[in-house]
């Protein structure tokens, strides 16, 4: 996982929606040195979930 803090994630938001939706990379961003949130394509996304509900 590739991390950056939020404060670099602002300042960098193309390359980083260009990171995940080119590779299959997934996105840490950070607050005080914890991952806070997580930025994933939308495919990826839709794959996860859709496997979440097939598990239900």
């Amino acid at each position: 996982m590739y991390k950056v803090t939020s404060t670099e994630a602002r300042d960098v938001v193309a390359d980083l929606l260009r990171r995940v939706t080119q590779g299959n990379e997934t996105v840490g961003i950070t607050r005080y040195g914890k991952v806070e949130a997580v930025l994933i394509s939308n495919e990826r996304y839709e794959r996860l979930t859709r496997n979440l509900m097939e598990d239900r």
